[in-house]
């Protein structure tokens, strides 16, 4: 019973009440430091990894300081600040502080492409001021142009959508919006894949990167920054999903796993099929991949394994507050009274109740076999690339391809953010705060990867150009193997 209820746990649950907003003088961050601590002690899945009986006296002294520095503070922001410090005990990337203003949603179309845009500018004069023109990044392609005058909103630029591969947007949607502020710096309102608001800051940094705090790095496109070397389509299309070539060697980049649907990526594979199966060997490069759905990478992996793969089982931490998230989960009824939910739902209830403080797994066994339907002998060899930002779902990639005889991954560690999944979040008074719920495997104890990462086959330092590198170790790696056969 438990473990066909974990299993839909385990695989699609993922909760975030809503946030309430809360004035700075409603908030007593003594109470906020409390009520995190509380929320994370009783529910925060790798809590009783992060705080053992060897270090439980220095998290102890940990949260005393904080709460030492708590008391001196009244400004709601502040307090954020000393909460984002309790947080860095865990050195957990999955435990964030979720902002604490109601979410709000703009949608704005103002009429607009390339070729109108082209001729604008230069009926304008727009090259007067270098903010204005084609900007790039991931699966963006915008527009930024002055306030329309006819326009009502106080802001100075608009990033206009011209093309992207995130089917929620469309051409002449309103990306963000700018507004100066003194030198090369702007108030932004960005626009969230769903359309919610978050406002944030950008600068300028030389002529042709905008820098959207939290929102990435913009690389201006066109027109071309003089002096500027012109780049090719792999580092011209660095932050979007594409299949390019070296010669004939097959790139494929995926920069995270949440802006395109796995029908991109299918389309992507299929349509370089042929291509790709005659190559010696393909580069994947997941560098700054920050993660997303497993979902995603799912048609690479015929090309990048070469037979079944084991995972480990998921477990779920049984918490009274987290229970009840499923419940919440599986009733699709929120606060859903116990003595009103059906007989099934009440053993399931009780079930996970009898067993609360406790991690469930979904069945006794340590690893399941994981194959595909499907598996191409070529390439011969698979080079993947990764760095310190290569996180969570970027990171059971790489753990999933290393088990393949036929991948070697050059670079640095990733992140080490993935034995903790599935976020919760709790509202704590003033804000709310997010933990994971789940475990990714029964030994995180003696094979943890947080905060590690997954360390490469083939160390590359982060000031050497790693894909030349990889390139030409592997060349030589294929020649040394066709000599020795």
């Amino acid at each position: 019973m438990l473990k066909t209820y974990l299993k839909i746990v385990l695989t699609g649950f993922l909760l975030f009440a809503s946030i309430t907003s809360i004035q700075a003088q409603d908030c007593k961050c003594t109470e906020v430091i409390d009520a995190a601590a509380d929320a994370y002690e009783k529910n925060y899945s790798l809590f009783i990894y992060k705080v053992t009986d060897q270090n439980r006296d220095l998290y102890n002294a940990h949260k005393n300081v904080i709460r030492n520095k708590a008391e001196l503070v009244t400004d709601l922001s502040d307090c954020k600040a000393i909460l984002n410090q309790y947080l860095h005990f865990f050195r957990d990337g999955h435990t964030y502080v979720l902002n604490s203003d109601k979410k709000t949603f703009y949608k704005e179309e103002i009429k607009i492409n390339e070729k109108q845009f082209k001729k604008a500018y230069s009926k304008n004069n727009y090259n007067l001021n270098q903010i204005i023109g084609i900007w790039e990044n991931g699966s963006y392609t915008v527009a930024i142009v002055p306030n329309p005058a006819k326009s009502s909103r106080e802001r100075d630029f608009v990033g206009i959508v011209l093309s992207s591969t995130n089917p929620e947007w469309k051409q002449s949607d309103v990306k963000f919006e700018l507004t100066s502020k003194a030198g090369a710096s702007y108030q932004a309102n960005f626009m969230m894949g769903d359309h919610s608001v978050k406002k944030t800051e950008g600068t300028l940094v030389g002529k042709s990167l905008l820098e959207i705090d939290g929102s990435g790095d913009w690389n201006k496109v066109w027109p071309e920054v003089k002096g500027q070397q012109p780049k090719n389509e792999i580092q011209a299309k660095y932050k979007q999903f594409h299949l390019s070539y070296i010669g004939d060697i097959p790139y494929l980049r995926l920069p995270d796993f949440y802006s395109v649907e796995r029908s991109f990526v299918d389309s992507l594979m299929k349509s370089n099929h042929d291509k790709i199966m005659k190559s010696d060997f393909m580069i994947i490069d997941v560098r700054g991949n920050s993660g997303g759905s497993d979902g995603t990478y799912f048609p690479v992996l015929p090309y990048v394994l070469s037979g079944p793969i084991k995972l480990p089982i998921n477990g779920f931490w049984l918490s009274e507050y987290n229970i009840q998230k499923v419940m919440d989960y599986k009733t699709g009824k929120p606060g859903k009274k116990v003595e009103e939910y059906t007989k099934q739902e009440k053993e399931d209830y009780d079930y996970m109740m009898a067993n609360k403080g406790t991690a469930a797994f979904e069945n006794p066994n340590d690893f399941w076999t994981f194959k595909t339907d499907t598996l191409y002998n070529g390439p011969k060899k698979i080079v993947i690339l990764t760095d310190k930002e290569t996180a969570s779902s970027g990171e059971t990639f790489v753990f999933r391809a290393n088990q393949s005889n036929k991948v070697v991954v050059y670079g640095q560690n990733t992140a080490g953010v993935v034995d903790g999944f599935n976020g919760l979040s709790k509202d704590i008074g003033c804000f709310e705060v997010a933990f994971p719920s789940s475990y990714r495997a029964k030994d995180i104890k003696q094979n943890p990867i947080d905060p590690y990462g997954i360390a490469p086959d083939v160390f590359v330092n982060e000031k050497v150009d790693a894909l030349n590198y990889a390139i030409e170790h592997m060349r030589h790696l294929l020649k040394n193997e066709s000599i020795n056969q």
